[in-house]
């Protein structure tokens, strides 16, 4: 993929599921900010306001992609949840 939707990934410090995130990320080509909420605490505050309990969290402009378990989230699904065609027009 030469461009991507830019994506925001918020993390946190010692998160197993946050490196597992990250990893499918770079796989799949997709460019993301990170926004670690171990330093950052209020973006922190922002995900609780948004009933995020726990990280990684993604998102794209103001759609949460990320609704199912890290380990269950695939490219398939991140791209439904994108509607790249959107993207692309």
């Amino acid at each position: 993929m030469l461009s991507s939707p830019r994506l925001i990934l918020y993390t946190q410090n010692d998160c197993p599921y946050c490196v597992m995130m990250k990893r499918k990320l770079q796989e799949w080509g997709y460019a993301y900010d990170e926004v670690n909420i171990s330093w950052q605490l209020e973006q922190k505050k922002f995900l609780k306001e948004n009933g995020h309990r726990t990280v990684p969290v993604l998102y794209h402009g103001k759609v949460h992609l990320n609704k199912v378990d890290t380990a269950d989230f695939t490219k398939e699904i991140l791209e439904a949840e994108l509607d790249l065609d959107e993207f692309w027009q």
